[in-house]
């Protein structure tokens, strides 16, 4: 299994949190960028939605976990048929911090030319999605 070596960011799956009576949250990835304090939600949904169609459900959700993690973006992410990947949407909500919550829908294929792709290829292309590198 491939572990990202990223040093500035610390990876942590599945993290859970109560958020009624006893019903708790899980989003499956949770980043925390040591360096600039950002958090990053990643939610892997594994069923075919078209382009810019996330459910009502899928975009509440994440809405819900940027809010109890304090994460600045967040990702939907799919299984890649034919798709591209979205934009940052912004959540129509203001707090009192002021911040902006986002999430954005991405698609990742895990087979290329007839075979599985490298788990350092999807992990990199995932952490692009979420995080592009700056020149």
């Amino acid at each position: 299994m491939y572990k990202h070596t990223d040093s500035s960011l610390d990876i942590l799956p599945q993290q859970s949190e109560y958020f009624w009576e006893t019903k708790s949250i899980r989003p499956d990835i949770v980043i925390k960028h040591r360096d600039t304090k950002e958090t990053y939600i990643i939610d892997t949904k594994w069923k075919v939605v078209d382009n810019s169609e996330p459910s009502d459900n899928d975009l509440k959700q994440m809405f819900t976990y940027n809010l109890y993690w304090e994460a600045e973006k967040s990702l939907l992410l799919y299984p890649k048929l034919d798709q591209r990947d979205s934009s940052f949407g912004k959540f129509q909500y203001i707090d009192n911090k002021k911040t902006s919550n986002t999430c954005k829908l991405g698609f990742v294929s895990i087979v290329e030319n007839g075979g599985m792709r490298e788990e350092v290829d999807i992990v990199q292309d995932i952490m692009a999605k979420l995080i592009p590198k700056t020149k």
